[in-house]
């Protein structure tokens, strides 16, 4: 009796490691919509806190807004509960409008 309690352990314990191992590996998946986003001062913080952590990229790399709709929209995030100091909030507001701000990017970028 006393083996197969061992085996049982043992057997959840891998369970547990693997259960482990695929949710890093889900979360470590490349989001193909942040190539597109062009190089600039506060990609990295948008990457971080909002293409990843929260959803693709895709939801919004399209889209085309002016500072106060972006800025709108990153405090709509906060809202939902995006965890942003309020400097990455003015970084990541920022980037969005410059670099997908309705007369889109500067030259230079992607």
């Amino acid at each position: 009796m006393k083996g197969f309690r061992v085996a049982s352990a043992a057997s959840l314990t891998i369970a547990a490691l693997l259960a482990a191992t695929l949710a890093a590996q889900a979360q470590r998946r490349v989001d193909s919509a942040v190539a597109k986003l062009p190089d600039g001062d506060g990609e990295v913080a948008v990457v971080q806190f909002c293409a990843g952590a929260c959803h693709p990229a895709s939801r919004f790399v399209d889209m085309r807004q002016s500072p106060a709709e972006w800025h709108n929209t990153v405090m709509l995030m906060v809202a939902f509960g995006a965890q942003l100091f309020p400097e990455d909030v003015d970084t990541v507001t920022n980037y969005l409008s410059t670099y997908l701000g309705k007369n889109g990017a500067p030259p230079g970028t992607k």
